[in-house]
Formats: structure tokens, sequence, C-alpha cells
């Protein structure tokens, strides 16, 4: 489940050790374990470092796919053609208008594989409260393949609930950061001062961790490059 080697049981008795509350009292398991999950949660929205790739099939004609459920955002596609895997072609992301400036009026146009896809609806279950019932994130690819493949999503996902001996779904290492939430949570419902304290604590640490971490936990600079593609002629020494 997670990538930490931390229990829940142990995460608690830890939370429990800074509280000074060996045995539930005040503060009960359930509650540390909520709050637990919270942190785990609230350092991936900010951190972004529970990182998946989804191997999502691609039929013959097939345009619209489901994206994975626990996706939060998307960071980059491929598609890997079945007759020829050895190829993988970049699939580009563009906002669902300005794909209108790409398709026109061919969005079912197609082609040997796609080049680019967008999103609409959010990522969350037909069977969700609400009315009209909400649809589950779907990829839209353009051109539609004309041959099958695989569409890999790369993807930072929502962090996993854990309890008992299950581990806490956050990075090994960096597991005090949640402690040190599930505590300013504890001391903020006891209406203690020093939940402030604690809160600050907690966003030091999650910003040290962002540093250390994203985006793609190295010392080493990374570089850039650029084409002729859409830069103005005028930057490029031409003349009309």
């Amino acid at each position: 489940m997670g990538q930490s080697n931390v229990t829940m049981t142990q995460a608690v008795t830890n939370v429990r050790s800074m509280l000074d509350e060996p045995n539930a009292a005040f503060w009960s398991d359930t509650e540390l374990e909520l709050w637990i999950n919270e942190a785990c949660n609230d350092v991936q929205r900010q951190a972004e470092i529970l990182r998946q790739i989804d191997a999502i099939p691609v039929s013959v004609n097939e345009q619209n796919l489901s994206a994975p459920s626990d996706l939060l955002r998307q960071y980059r596609a491929e598609f890997v053609p079945t007759a020829q895997n050895i190829l993988t072609y970049p699939v580009e992301f563009r906002g669902y208008i300005g794909m209108d400036q790409i398709w026109g009026n061919l969005q079912s146009l197609p082609s040997a594989f796609p080049e680019y896809f967008t999103f609409w609806f959010s990522p969350v279950g037909a069977s969700a409260a609400g009315s009209p019932a909400p649809t589950q994130l779907r990829i839209r690819l353009f051109p539609v393949p004309a041959q099958a493949g695989t569409l890999n999503l790369f993807y930072y996902r929502l962090a996993v609930p854990a309890s008992g001996t299950e581990t806490i779904d956050t990075l090994p290492g960096w597991e005090d950061i949640c402690y040190d939430y599930a505590v300013y949570k504890a001391l903020r419902k006891d209406a203690d001062p020093r939940w402030n304290d604690q809160f600050n604590i907690y966003k030091d640490k999650l910003v040290e961790m962002v540093s250390r971490t994203h985006p793609d936990w190295t010392d080493q600079p990374d570089y850039f490059s650029t084409g002729p593609q859409g830069i103005p002629s005028w930057l490029l020494g031409n003349t009309w």
C-alpha cells in the first residue's frame, strides 16, 4: 500500500508519545488514525511525492478512456502501439478549449497514433452523490488511434488510507511530518495554544520536503530546449 515501512499502529504510538498520552484518554486511536491519514493526503497535495504510472489499454478507434480514480494531477502521457511496442510516442496535453485549435471540426479524425490528449469531468466514480451524478474523469485522445496500444499515464496519485498493521502512505524517512500534523490537530481540538507552534513545525518540515523531493529527487540541474515552432519570425531574424 504505502511507501513507508511504518504501520498505522506504530504511527499512533509515536503520536501518543509526542502528546504524552500513552493510553487513550482525551484522544482516541480512531481520531489519531484519521489525522495521520489526513496528513498523508495534505502532504501529497502539496509535495506530490506519491507517483504512479497507469498502463491504460487502447483499442482501435477508441478515443475516450477512463482515467485512474486515484488521480490527483497528471504529469505525462505516452502511447505504445501493440504491433510496434519498441516505439513510444509522447502524447501532449492540451486544455479542452485549446484543442479547438488542433482538431477544428474534425474531433474524430483517425490516425495511426494519438498526438494529443485532454480531460473532462473529475476523478470521482459515477456512483458518487450529487444530481446529476458525476462521471469519472475521462481522457480524450486526438487523433483517434487507428491501431491498438497502451496509453502510459504518469500521474500524482491520492494517498491510500491506512489502519492497523497497514503502512501509512508517505515516503520513508519523512513520517515525522505526518506525526506533527496529527499532534497539531489534537492540540487544536484541546484548544491548547501550542497547536499553532506545532502547525508551524509541520509547515516548515513540509517546505523542506518539497525542496528536497520535487520534482525529481536530485540535486543536479535540469535543462530545457526549444525550437523554431511558435517563435515569431522577427526573433529568428527572418524578413518579409
